[in-house]
């Protein structure tokens, strides 16, 4: 292989590298955010079933 396919080669595999390493970067952030949205998610859906609750009970009062 000549000298300047061999740089050439090298160039792209260091960008390879560079690019590797931005994605595992932004993986790693979106994975965090998915953690945080899904905890996000599991209070709302606590906070939405005890509102349920409430406004069964409050109905039931009302039918009484």
């Amino acid at each position: 292989m000549s000298k300047n396919k061999l740089e050439v080669l090298e160039n792209q595999i260091n960008d390879l590298i560079k690019l590797s390493q931005q994605l595992k970067e932004v993986n790693e952030h979106l994975s965090k955010k998915n953690n945080q949205l899904s905890k996000e998610n599991n209070q709302l859906s606590e906070n939405l079933d005890i509102a349920k609750d409430g406004i069964s009970k409050i109905i039931k009062k009302y039918k009484n």
